[in-house]
């Protein structure tokens, strides 16, 4: 069996394309479980930018204020008396 020229070109050219359909596939998958990846990262960080958003609509609150300023700052109110406990 004697095979010419142009058939050893059409094979060679079937297993080339074959084995570069099977790398674009390959790379496409790869592409989709990073676009997953990031669409789950996204949500994560939509829910932490939420969160954010509500303690900043916390702070802005006069209660919160007031509380913080009392704790931390260790601040009254006028007409109030503040003890200091020492153990």
């Amino acid at each position: 069996m004697k095979l010419n020229i142009w058939t050893l070109l059409f094979i060679f050219l079937v297993v080339y394309f074959l084995f570069q359909i099977r790398d674009d596939l390959l790379r496409r998958q790869e592409l989709v479980l990073g676009r997953e990846k990031l669409a789950s990262r996204l949500k994560e960080e939509e829910k932490k930018r939420s969160a954010y958003r509500q303690a900043l609509m916390d702070l802005k609150s006069d209660r919160k204020l007031e509380e913080l300023a009392r704790e931390r700052l260790n601040l009254i109110k006028k007409g109030e008396i503040a003890f200091k406990v020492c153990q």
